[in-house]
């Protein structure tokens, strides 16, 4: 990966070797691990206004997946298994007990699907704009959102013709779910790790397994099983959410929070899906201070 970080992400790099790998991260402080997992199709640069904000709370990371940011591209079919695996190892290559995770999008579902299967490791859950319950259908969506997975799922040409050859979730969705506008060198920088065309094909799997309808059904019974597992841990909770949001807004998370015990919810204000950009202080200070709270 040649893609330099960019100079408002101060954080030093660091590395780590998974199965045969190189998986970038950025790490700072001491204490119990506080581990920060992104999405599509962003990376831990995502994190870099909302860490300063939980300095003295732990040693925080915030890890790219592989194939993302500034890790590795191995020859892998980037199927949601794989990132479970080589997160699963990453985790257990530094060592990281008395978790708490924070997640993102597909974040969220990665960690929700560890904590599920490691619940003795895990201390609590943070997170926003996350998988909880499957999309119970296309109708669920508004008709733009409707018929961007309709038509990428229809064919994988028309997925590498979305994803590779018009970058669609790089120069359309992001800045499209992004309330503010990002500045130049912002864009660069999540521009910068899928400079390379080839490597954009890694971004039609997300949105292509992403489960719709109770399609693919691997990944319902994934969520369907922390689902579960979540209505029934007391582990310790926060839903942050913004106004209108995309994926939880507030009265979805105000639902969840009545659903999943020890749940708290926070509104960190005006924000749609990608809220570390347009929120960020706010999520920061809000995970602290419930942090404060329920750190045993």
């Amino acid at each position: 990966m040649n893609a330099a970080k960019p100079i408002d992400f101060p954080y030093d790099s660091r590395y780590a070797d998974v199965l045969g790998s190189s998986m970038h991260y950025v790490e700072h402080g001491s204490g119990d691990p506080i581990l920060f997992l992104h999405g599509q199709p962003t990376w831990s640069y995502l994190w870099r206004n909302v860490l300063p904000e939980l300095e003295g709370k732990g040693r925080l990371i915030a890890v790219d997946l592989i194939g993302y940011g500034l890790s590795d591209r191995p020859d892998l079919a980037y199927d949601v298994e794989d990132h479970i695996r080589y997160l699963d190892a990453f985790i257990d290559n530094l060592g990281l007990d008395r978790l708490t995770i924070v997640g993102h999008d597909w974040g969220s579902f990665f960690g929700f699907h560890f904590a599920r299967r490691h619940p003795e490791r895990v201390k609590a859950l943070a997170f926003m704009e996350a998988l909880l319950l499957p999309v119970p259908g296309y109708e669920a969506f508004d008709e733009q959102t409707r018929e961007f997975f309709q038509t990428l799922r229809a064919s994988q040409e028309n997925a590498e013709r979305m994803m590779v050859d018009e970058n669609q979730f790089i120069e359309g969705v992001l800045p499209a779910l992004t309330q503010r506008e990002l500045t130049q060198h912002e864009l660069d920088a999540y521009r910068a790790p899928w400079a390379n065309p080839a490597d954009r094909r890694i971004l039609c799997k997300f949105p292509q397994k992403l489960c719709i309808g109770g399609e693919p059904a691997a990944i319902r019974d994934m969520q369907m099983a922390y689902m579960d597992w979540l209505e029934t841990s007391t582990l310790a909770k926060l839903i942050v959410h913004a106004e209108p949001g995309v994926l939880i807004p507030p009265e979805t998370a105000a639902w969840y929070a009545q659903k999943l015990p020890n749940t708290e919810t926070v509104n960190v204000g005006p924000g749609l899906h990608y809220i570390q950009e347009d929120r960020p202080g706010e999520i920061g200070s809000a995970i602290a201070d419930w942090m404060d709270r329920h750190d045993p």
